[in-house]
């Protein structure tokens, strides 16, 4: 049995070759624990968080990060990647975060209203976040990051907001707004909202952080697409300006393997004998991109197989599960009414659309790091939320996403089994109307599928009804990561190709436990691009025994619309939608900041 040791470590710390690549999250941890508990930091090499980290990286002068570092030179502290997420109830509570540039010496205020008065703050959270990465010399490189959390509540249902943060020495952040869910009781209005997953960053981290591993990769014929891929998406996000958006796994690869190795950083990365670079700043980088637009629109989180992050003790997790989240816990706030030990599992309103984020490292075979660690959780709240969500008159549409596909052709990862297996039968059951999924790098939607094969051919433009045709599957890998390529003999399928296709059927494969490939031949992969794209979802509702539709169309990093599919479902006719909501009880809206407020208050919030 081979040994895999770094430099001067002792062999009983060492990881066997052949498990490096298989561990469970609870092994990485313990190994961690052990090498942690036999090396020291060195202060030669310690990493930074917010403006030191981009300082140290180089970044000082990206558009992106060039406003956060002037302003952190002239002020102790500052917020950067300002980032957005819904809390439980959309309508009514806005999670509002960012990187902090060093730690606070007194409280960060989160000041909020109707207009730029503001007129109401709210005490923030300050989570710091200690990175201890192992080096392949022996050593041990830190990094000290904190994340500022606050939760605006009581919030007028449709309202649009102001708010900035205020620091402890009197500086504030730009102003910036946002605007909550409409009023589930009232009658739906038409909205749009955005998707992607494994977008990454398109900056080329240097022997400070993940040596050896570059985000920016391109391969030489990658012709038809901008620059920076990653970023041209998000300023292409920014401008439709969503209601929200979704990212379907595989957030920002300050994990580069994605395959459960443990962290061991290493120069150059192959030298590694089986770990992972793992760099916490490449998260700083990550928020910096999004903030144009996740500063103003809720950008909604699952996990992938690069979002598993072992370096973080997760073992006091709720129900003693170990699943490398806890990192998340510190920078992200994602709404918390799913199971209990899924943090990343978790359904929101908004409008007539009912979003459902799930967690595919729970289900894959392909990749079995994380695989069971629900211990079954989750598919029972799925079944049961899936089973409320229908029953409920206010919700027309139920789009699901997460991020390794049950459904797709990638010659890289293509479906997998364990996912397909498991949440497939629960989609035809209930009719999910559409599955945004990732993992795989290029675009590609299929027929509405019904037990495994297509109902009809959705060709671009088609209408699909769910009720009868069954679910759309639409992997949108397509987020800014390096693209993979298709099954041999396959070619890309879209609006604007100009080479004949190879039609809809495929030799493909379904991706098993220990890299068993089982080939199939499906007949229901539609429209395929191996570039660079993102998903735009326009929404238009309609009255009791009228015709609601979802408009899913594919939008290139280049600006071009290649795809589109409309989502059609009749509103039901029994129940009804609930009137307009009366205020609750001893509670009345504010007319200067919009917030309910106690109607015995003398002013906003007393």
């Amino acid at each position: 049995m081979t040994t895999v040791n770094p430099a001067g470590e002792t062999p009983d710390v060492g990881v066997p070759a052949h498990l490096a690549a298989t561990m469970t999250i609870g092994e990485q941890q313990d190994w961690l624990r052990s090498f942690l508990g036999r090396h020291r930091v060195s202060r030669r090499t310690a990493l930074r968080g917010g403006a030191s980290a981009l300082a140290a990286l180089g970044l000082t002068t990206a558009p992106w990060a060039r406003s956060a570092y002037v302003q952190a030179s002239a002020s102790a502290v500052s917020v950067i990647g300002r980032h957005l997420s819904y809390g439980v109830d959309p309508s009514t509570q806005m999670a509002v975060a960012g990187e902090l540039t060093a730690k606070p010496t007194g409280k960060v205020l989160l000041e909020i209203g109707r207009d730029r008065h503001y007129g109401h703050t709210v005490e923030a959270e300050v989570r710091e976040l200690i990175s201890m990465v192992p080096q392949q010399d022996g050593g041990i490189r830190a990094a000290d990051q904190f994340y500022v959390h606050a939760l605006a509540e009581h919030l007028t249902p449709g309202g649009t907001f102001h708010y900035r943060f205020r620091l402890p020495d009197g500086t504030t952040t730009d102003d910036a707004s946002f605007t909550t869910a409409p009023d589930r009781r009232r009658r739906p209005e038409p909205f749009t909202f955005t998707a992607f997953a494994d977008q990454g960053v398109n900056v080329d981290p240097t022997p400070t952080g993940q040596t050896g591993f570059s985000d920016n990769y391109y391969k030489p014929d990658d012709t038809r697409r901008s620059a920076a891929p990653s970023d041209a998406l998000v300023a292409l996000i920014a401008k439709q300006k969503p209601a929200f958006h979704l990212l379907a796994g595989d957030i920002c690869y300050a994990d580069p393997s994605g395959t459960g190795q443990p962290v061991r950083n290493a120069a150059p990365a192959n030298a590694a004998g089986g770990f992972n670079n793992f760099d916490p700043t490449v998260w700083t980088q990550y928020f910096g991109v999004i903030e144009k637009s996740a500063a103003s629109a809720p950008w909604l989180f699952a996990t992938g197989n690069h979002d598993m992050e072992a370096l973080y003790d997760d073992n006091t997790a709720p129900g003693g599960a170990s699943h490398g989240y806890a990192g998340h816990a510190a920078r992200l706030d994602l709404p918390r009414n799913g199971p209990s030990r899924c943090p990343s599992v978790y359904s929101v309103v908004h409008g007539d659309v009912a979003i459902l984020s799930l967690d595919a490292n729970d289900l894959s075979q392909e990749i079995p790091t994380n695989a069971g660690y629900s211990g079954g959780q989750q598919l029972a709240w799925l079944t049961t939320t899936l089973k409320d969500l229908r029953a409920d008159p206010n919700v027309d549409f139920v789009v699901a996403f997460f991020h390794h596909c049950a459904y797709a052709t990638s010659s890289s990862h293509a479906s997998d089994g364990g996912v397909r297996a498991a949440l497939a039968p629960l989609f035809d059951r209930f009719a999910v109307d559409l599955v945004v999924q990732g993992h795989n790098h290029q675009y590609e939607r299929t027929n509405p599928i019904k037990g495994g094969r297509s109902s009809m051919q959705a060709p671009d433009g088609a209408t699909v009804h769910p009720e009868k045709d069954g679910t759309t599957y639409i992997c949108c890998g397509s987020g800014g990561r390096p693209r993979y390529g298709w099954q041999p003999g396959e070619i890309d399928r879209y609006r604007g190709a100009t080479a004949p296709d190879s039609g809809t059927t495929v030799t493909s494969f379904v991706a098993g436990p220990n890299g068993a490939k089982t080939p199939e031949t499906v007949d229901w992969s539609q429209a395929r691009y191996l570039d660079y794209a993102f998903l735009t979802v326009h929404v238009t509702p309609a009255a009791p025994g009228g015709t609601a539709t979802m408009s899913v169309r594919a939008v290139s990093d280049l600006g071009a619309e290649i795809d589109r599919v409309d989502i059609a479902r009749t509103v039901k006719r029994s129940g009804h939608r609930a009137q307009a909501p009366q205020e609750p009880a001893g509670w009345t809206t504010d007319a200067r900041t919009g917030l309910s407020v106690p109607a015995s208050a003398g002013g906003p919030f007393g």
